[in-house]
């Protein structure tokens, strides 16, 4: 390597530095500019929950020009993250739910059952992205997900007989839907890439870098935060009540997720990729399936309200959990 090359490899490393510490506070001023465009120009809203869907699908594409499929499989070997993530995610998680639910809304029982369904509903999208931001392995992430699902269609109807009191309906079609459009797809979007750059021989991560797609994951996001804040405003500002009655549980289950995720981590001894991957599979949730059963199951408005405030509480938390994960690894 050349003193000319060093220095540009310096110069470049120096460019990330800035880059990830001022990421949060990009993102996180993409809430701020959400919740005015939705409060000074309404019309937005609808724009704006269509363009969620678009970013984070575009989103999990570009995560999914790292993966290499034929890695996928191996993850399951990894069997001392794969228990403490299902142990985290369908036991831990789900009683922790239960418990904040009964301390915080004991006397708000639609906003009790709304909190609980949120939180028992695993991620299965932005998981993904999250951890990548962190520097996680979405390899294993990817593999990690088939098991995710399967237990959590098997295991919804009994978290709401026993915590809700109500067997209710999981809507397989609308976590199936959401695989196809948040997984599948991307997943043969990525494909096709990574295929056409090696039938030209250009190597992945080179093209990656070349058109600063790192760059590209950030704006996309801070894109998705806007559009999501901005279609939710008038739910949050319209029941302002509500949302300060929700914010004590929910800040309090991704702080003890992070919390415990971590310890675990440690305990075991896993690497920082494996430790952000247990972070933000066992933190971030699943709201498009929740909001389809609070839709169908329940009657009351305050299920679904609960349930569509819930990603507007977690995103800036998981923007948090990012920079302290790069916080620890460094």
């Amino acid at each position: 390597m050349t003193v000319e090359s060093d220095v540009q490899a310096v110069a470049s490393q120096t460019r990330l530095g800035a880059a990830d510490r001022l990421q949060p506070v990009f993102l996180l001023a993409a809430i701020g500019i959400g919740l005015a465009i939705g409060r000074l120009a309404p019309a937005a809203a609808t724009i704006a929950a269509n363009a969620v869907s678009a970013g984070v699908f575009v989103l999990i594409a570009l995560v999914l020009l790292n993966v290499n499929p034929r890695n996928v499989a191996a993850t399951f070997a990894r069997k001392r993250f794969l228990a403490a993530a299902i142990m985290l995610n369908f036991a831990v998680n789900p009683v922790m739910a239960w418990v904040l639910g009964g301390m915080f809304l004991a006397d708000e029982p639609d906003l009790r059952i709304g909190l609980i369904l949120f939180l028992v509903t695993p991620c299965i999208g932005w998981y993904l992205i999250f951890t990548e931001i962190a520097g996680g392995d979405t390899e294993l992430g990817v593999g990690l997900l088939g098991v995710n699902v399967i237990l959590q269609i098997l295991l919804l109807p009994v978290y709401l007989a026993l915590f809700v009191g109500a067997a209710g309906t999981v809507d397989i079609a609308t976590i199936l839907r959401s695989i196809a459009l948040y997984l599948v797809l991307p997943a043969v979007a990525a494909a096709a890439i990574r295929g056409w750059w090696a039938h030209q021989g250009r190597s992945a991560s080179v093209e990656q870098e070349r058109l600063r797609l790192s760059a590209c994951k950030t704006a996309t996001l801070a894109v998705v935060i806007v559009s999501m804040f901005a279609s939710q405003s008038d739910a949050i500002f319209d029941d302002l009540d509500a949302v300060g009655r929700l914010v004590a549980p929910m800040v309090s289950f991704f702080v003890l997720a992070y919390c415990i995720a971590v310890t675990a981590a440690r305990r075991l001894g896993l690497p920082h990729d494996q430790t952000a991957l247990l972070v933000f599979t066992t933190s971030s949730r699943n709201s498009e399936a929740s909001l389809a059963i609070a839709a169908t199951a329940f009657v009351s408005p305050l299920v679904g309200l609960t349930v569509a405030l819930g990603p507007v509480i977690e995103l800036p938390l998981l923007v948090i959990m990012t920079r302290l994960l790069r916080r620890r690894a460094s």
